[in-house]
């Protein structure tokens, strides 16, 4: 059963969930089968153990040769009832989307005062909805659509705004076609690829036009959008407005999609060699660290965590980054964790010329993931060019060149730390008293569109 779904769905429940499938399962209104709910108790109470699908059959068929369609059958039949748990605590968890169904409910069953009664209730709740999201766009067109669907049916369509119903399906079309372009930009840059983006001049300058912008939902991702395509500081000037006065006005998982694609900006301005705005990224992470925005189910992701440190680390914050290393590791999964300390540490040791220290631990950790162990290795190599190792990094970069040519990484990755290795050989290679060969490195490594180390490269030509 290891690879099993049905496992993965339970494991990902917590103590007090358990409780509640327990009932779910022993109501008569959702499952009727004994042995599907025993199932489940016998799966959970297994939590950390490896389970196997005999062994569970005698528990549930006790006296019974062990049939493998039986089994697969009953494991069927909790999955199923477990995925509409999910999805009743996915409706009934969202403040909105059960008076429009409910709402849909009596519109078809012709049930004229019940729906008007919800209407009303509805459009209350709407206006009490503590965020002005897309959902709160997309349930405010849902409403009326059924509003409309309502009043055609009965005759009464003359009472009807359809321009109303139009405007709030513009308000949240744009703001989804908006967000899809800021994703598409986010993921074009990690990997080798593009986007057909033929509708999304109109969409922008429609927005300009109607002075959609008032709206929380469209004006952040306008506002980040051309904050990352444009050149003019501005649009990012106006995005850090919006996300101070729309802040409270977007769920968690909202506020740090939009966290991230501010990020992104920053990053990408860090990495063409403005590294003032190394002080924004690292205001950035600390917020989103103490205040929750950057965790995902309690936890923060190990690149995230590596990105905290070096921007503390850049800004000369030593002591918040050891803090952060000390007091928040346990954010991180627990199968990561340790490579992930050790990493900051290794960069830490760097950045404080501890060498030795910095060696010693990348030599001791084994890194499972790929980016962070070529992450390492970037260091190791900057530490042979510090402690003048000529022949020893030569040989390095050669072998990391192989690995990035060996080795399945994504096309971004493999980009940058080739341009870095291949960049500081010829470093290595330039005659001392050659200026003009050094300036035209020097120019070389800067016009680079994609290259880790950029600003440490410029920094060993001077």
């Amino acid at each position: 059963m290891k690879k099993s779904i049905l496992l993965d769905i339970i494991r990902s429940f917590d103590r007090k969930e358990y409780k509640y499938i327990q009932k779910w399962l022993r109501s008569p209104i959702h499952n009727k089968r004994e042995d599907v709910a025993l199932l489940f108790d016998l799966i959970s109470q297994a939590h950390t153990v490896e389970i196997q699908k005999e062994r569970i059959y005698v528990l549930l068929y006790p006296q019974t040769k062990y049939e493998d369609a039986r089994m697969r059958q009953v494991m069927y039949f909790l999955q199923k009832e477990l995925e509409q748990y999910l999805i009743y605590q996915a409706v009934s968890t969202d403040l909105l989307f059960p008076a429009r169904t409910l709402l849909n409910v009596y519109q078809k069953k012709k049930l004229n005062r019940p729906f008007e009664r919800t209407f009303t209730k509805a459009q209350h709740q709407l206006e009490k909805y503590p965020y002005r999201n897309r959902h709160h766009l997309q349930m405010q067109h849902l409403f009326l659509q059924e509003e409309y669907n309502y009043k055609s049916r009965s005759g009464r369509f003359q009472e009807f705004n359809l321009q109303l119903l139009s405007e709030t399906l513009e308000r949240h079309f744009l703001a989804e076609k908006i967000r899809l372009a800021c994703m598409e930009l986010s993921h074009q840059r990690l990997y080798k690829t593009s986007y057909k983006q033929e509708l999304l001049t109109f969409v922008l300058t429609y927005v300009e036009d109607r002075a959609w912008l008032d709206h929380p939902a469209i004006s952040l991702y306008y506002y980040a959008y051309k904050a990352l395509t444009e050149s003019d500081k501005i649009w990012f000037d106006r995005l850090l407005e919006d996300m101070k006065k729309w802040k409270n006005q977007f769920p968690i998982d909202e506020r740090r999609e939009i966290l991230f694609l501010a990020l992104n900006f920053c990053i990408a301005k860090i990495n063409e060699g403005d590294n003032s705005y190394y002080q924004q990224t690292l205001d950035f992470y600390r917020t989103g660290i103490e205040e929750g925005t950057l965790l995902i189910n309690g936890q923060v992701s190990r690149f995230t965590f590596i990105n905290i440190v070096l921007a503390a680390i850049h800004e000369k914050e030593f002591v918040w980054a050891e803090k952060l290393m000390t007091e928040y590791d346990h954010l991180l999964e627990k199968q990561f964790r340790e490579s992930t300390i050790n990493l900051s540490y290794i960069r830490l040791y760097y950045d404080r010329k501890e060498y030795k220290k910095a060696m010693q631990l990348i030599n001791e950790t084994v890194f499972d993931d790929i980016i962070m162990g070529l992450f390492a290795r970037g260091i190791m190599a900057k530490i042979y060019y510090e402690i003048d190792q000529v022949d020893v990094l030569e040989t390095y970069l050669d072998s990391l060149l192989t690995y990035l040519r060996r080795k399945d990484l994504m096309v971004y990755h493999q980009q940058v730390y080739k341009a870095f290795a291949l960049s500081l050989k010829k470093i290595l290679r330039l005659a001392p008293n050659d200026k003009k060969a050094k300036e035209r490195l020097y120019q070389e490594i800067l016009g680079k569109d994609k290259i880790v180390e950029r600003a440490w490269l410029l920094k060993c030509l001077k």
